[in-house]
């Protein structure tokens, strides 16, 4: 349920209040108890495509991904690494090569 239609079911029960105070009641109670335990828990995700969110996984969770643990591939990793520090450090990619060097 997305909090756009609690939205909805918060007019419906101030509608509803009107013809029948209790069900209304109840209506505006689960409704407002739906949208502060939506904005307390509730999580966004800026990611359109599938792709995308596994690519987020991948980059932020690499080796619990992994079938093993313990293993991890060398070319996957590379990729991580430089998703990893053009994303969270603003670098540009074509700069993150084996040979680049911190300054």
């Amino acid at each position: 349920m997305d909090y756009r239609d609690i939205i909805i079911v918060l007019f419906a029960s101030l509608v509803g209040f009107f013809f029948n105070s209790q069900i209304g009641l109840l209506g505006l109670t689960f409704s407002i108890a739906g949208l502060s335990l939506s904005s307390k828990i509730g999580n966004e995700l800026d990611l359109q495509t599938v792709g995308q969110v596994a690519e987020k996984m991948t980059r932020e969770n690499y080796l619990k991904s992994r079938r093993n643990p313990k293993t991890f591939n060398k070319n996957e990793i590379e990729k991580v690494l430089t998703d990893w520090f053009s994303n969270d450090l603003d670098l540009d990619k074509s700069k993150l090569t084996r040979e680049a060097k911190f300054v």
